[in-house]
C-alpha cells in the first residue's frame, strides 16, 4: 500500500523529471530519504516501479501503470484541499456547472453574476461542453447543474425551464438585405458553415433538412461561434447561430443577421440536475435563482 502523499508526489516527480535527485530536490528530501522512499513503495508492491540506468530513470509497465491512477489520486486530492479551504474561508460549498455554448455566451454570465453577488458563499465552477455529454456528467455526479438544449435526452434526472433564444441566418453583408424574417427552406439550396457535428444546433440543422427531404450542404464544419462567422463572412457559405451571439458578432463584422420564421428555431433551454440534489443545498439554491429570472423574463 502507499502510506503517505509524499511518497506518492514523490514516485510522480520522479517519473516526470526522469532523476531521482530532481524529483527530491523538488519534494525537500534528501537524496537518501528519497530513494528509500522509492525502494520501500517498490518492496511493498513487490514490483520494480523505474528502470535505473546512467540516463535517469524510465518506468516499467508497472510503474506506468501506477503513474496514471497516481496523478488522478493526487487531483482528487487537490480538489478535497481546495474545497475544504472554501469552507475554512467562510465558503458554504461549491456548485459544479456544466453549460452548453449558446447559454454561456448569451445570458448565462449574467445571471450567474446575479447569483453570486446575492450568494458570495457559494464558489462557481464552470465548464463549457456539448448538451448529450452534459447529461452524462450529471448523471455520473461529475457536475451538479447542466444547462442543456430542449429536446436533449435526460432520463432520470430533474428538469427545470431555463430561458429560450431564437436561432438566425448569418449571411455575406447585403445577401439578405431588406428581410426581417426568413424560413430555412428559402436556404437550403445554399452551402452552410456549421458547428461539429456532435452539437445540438448542427444536428438539429441536419434534421430539418432531412425532414425536407435535403441534405444540408455542409461547407465546413469549426469548433466556435466565431468561426462559423468569420467563414460566412469571408463568403464560403451561410450560418445559423443564436440570434443575440449572431448580433453580437455582426456588430464587428461584415454581416447580415436574420432570424428564422421557423417554430423549431425558438429553442427552450433546460437545467437539469441529480434526483437527489437536497433542497437548500447551493445546486438547489442556484437552479431556483436561474429559473426564477427565467420565469420572470428578467433581462441578463
Amino acid at each position: 500500500m502507499i502510506r503517505d502523499l509524499v511518497t506518492l508526489r514523490l514516485f510522480v516527480r520522479a517519473a516526470e523529471t526522469g532523476t531521482l535527485s530532481e524529483a527530491a530536490e523538488q519534494s525537500n528530501l534528501a537524496l537518501a530519504a528519497a530513494s528509500r522512499r522509492i525502494a520501500l513503495m517498490e518492496e511493498r508492491f513487490g514490483v520494480r516501479l523505474f528502470r535505473r540506468s546512467r540516463q535517469g530513470l524510465a518506468l516499467t509497465p508497472a510503474g506506468a501503470a501506477l503513474l496514471d491512477h497516481a496523478r488522478g489520486l493526487l487531483e482528487q486530492v487537490r480538489a478535497i484541499e481546495g474545497e475544504l479551504a472554501d469552507f475554512a474561508g467562510g465558503m458554504r460549498g461549491t456548485v459544479r456547472i456544466q453549460t452548453n455554448p449558446s447559454a454561456i455566451i448569451q445570458f448565462l454570465p449574467a445571471d450567474l453574476a446575479a447569483f453570486a453577488a446575492e450568494r458570495p458563499d457559494v464558489r462557481l465552477d464552470l465548464q463549457e461542453n456539448m448538451s448529450s455529454e452534459i447529461v452524462s456528467a450529471v448523471g455520473e455526479r461529475r457536475a451538479d447543474l447542466g444547462i442543456i438544449i430542449g429536446g436533449t435526452p435526460a432520463p432520470q434526472l430533474d428538469i427545470h425551464p431555463y430561458r429560450t433564444d431564437r436561432l438566425a441566418l448569418l449571411a455575406p453583408r447585403g445577401s439578405l438585405e431588406g428581410r426581417t424574417e426568413i424560413a430555412f427552406a428559402e436556404v437550403l439550396d445554399k452551402d452552410f458553415i456549421g458547428l461539429v457535428n456532435s452539437t445540438a444546433l448542427t444536428r438539429a440543422l441536419v434534421e430539418q433538412a432531412a425532414q425536407a427531404e435535403v441534405s444540408l450542404r455542409l461547407r465546413m464544419q469549426v469548433r466556435s461561434f466565431d468561426g462559423v462567422c468569420r467563414m460566412v463572412e469571408a463568403g464560403f457559405g451561410y450560418g445559423i447561430l443564436p440570434l443575440i451571439a449572431a448580433r453580437g458578432f455582426a456588430a464587428s463584422m461584415r454581416l447580415d443577421v436574420v432570424p428564422l420564421s421557423d417554430a423549431w428555431a425558438t429553442r427552450q433551454m433546460l437545467l437539469c440536475l441529480p434526483p437527489d440534489t437536497l433542497p437548500g443545498s447551493p445546486a438547489a439554491l442556484l437552479t431556483s435563482h436561474l429559473a426564477r429570472l427565467a420565469h420572470n423574463g428578467l433581462p441578463s
